[in-house]
């Protein structure tokens, strides 16, 4: 079963400020008992680290990264994941929940929803991942009827593994993996080695609106919408999860049509007009 127990929440944080606050609150929220773990990549960002301080009593684990980053474009993000990947086998848990920094959970990871993420987990030994977040819409599914899941479409590389989501850890293992230092060359490998990503029927947390972003330890600059970083997600009411819960497979969970968008005025036409993988960088 996945648990509270086997299941370590670990949370990658470089100079988000509010938004990391708003991702910390979520997951303490909306994941009562589970142990929890932040790793920083060196931010000089002092509301970022003046959030970490301040929620530092809720980390079983509060890290740093080590080292130079050497103009690396994500830092030491996959240095990071291979860390606590191991630290998480070492201290004897069976799977580990990767949580980036501009994400939010809207709705509990409660005793069904484990059990569902469990179940596809045992569905096939080389599950690698459950991918808990809503999609976006634009991009090709496949639907898995026996699994009631949804999957990139065999063959391609996405089909494999991503940064966010829950990983298997005992298939880490039994592949002697070690992370590669982009997500393309993660996937394409973990994909030639035959690993699984499926998305579960019920997803829970997803990107925020128009996070403020970084590349190579810079800010990326945009002039719209105004206030990036301040955005979020209302958290689905009970009509809201029971609509969800009872609505049809091939209804595939768009985040668009599931989620409402909070703390938006005029930036709510900039959220219209702009497509799902822009409105979520």
């Amino acid at each position: 079963m996945l648990t509270a127990e086997n299941t370590l929440l670990c949370i990658f944080s470089y100079n988000m400020g509010q938004t990391l606050e708003r991702c910390i609150l979520s997951t303490i929220k909306m994941c009562p008992g589970f142990d929890l773990a932040i790793i920083d990549d060196q931010s000089e960002d002092e509301e970022t680290k003046a959030v970490i301080d301040r929620h530092r009593g809720s980390f079983r684990y509060c890290l740093t990264s080590e080292g130079a980053k050497e103009g690396r474009r994500h830092g030491h993000l996959y240095n990071n994941i291979q860390r606590m990947c191991e630290l998480a086998g070492a201290q004897g848990y069976e799977y580990i929940f990767l949580i980036q920094d501009d994400m939010q959970f809207v709705r509990p990871m409660d005793e069904a929803i484990c059990q569902q993420y469990y179940d596809l987990f045992n569905s096939d030994k080389m599950v690698l991942q459950v991918d808990p977040r809503f999609l976006r819409n634009g991009y090709e599914y496949e639907i898995l009827e026996p699994q009631r899941a949804y999957a990139f479409p065999a063959g391609d590389p996405r089909r494999s593994y991503a940064d966010v989501g829950i990983i298997r850890l005992s298939v880490l293992n039994s592949l002697k993996w070690e992370f590669r230092d982009s997500e393309a060359d993660n996937k394409k490998m973990l994909s030639r080695l035959g690993c699984v990503r499926l998305f579960p029927f019920t997803p829970i947390m997803m990107h925020v609106p128009f996070p403020v972003s970084y590349r190579g330890g810079k800010k990326k600059r945009s002039l719209l919408p105004f206030y990036r970083g301040t955005y979020e997600f209302h958290e689905l009411s009970q009509r809201e999860k029971r609509a969800m819960d009872e609505r049809d497979l091939h209804d595939i969970p768009y985040f668009r049509k599931f989620l409402r968008p909070k703390n938006m005025y005029l930036a709510r036409l900039v959220y219209e007009l702009v497509t799902d993988a822009s409105a979520l960088r």
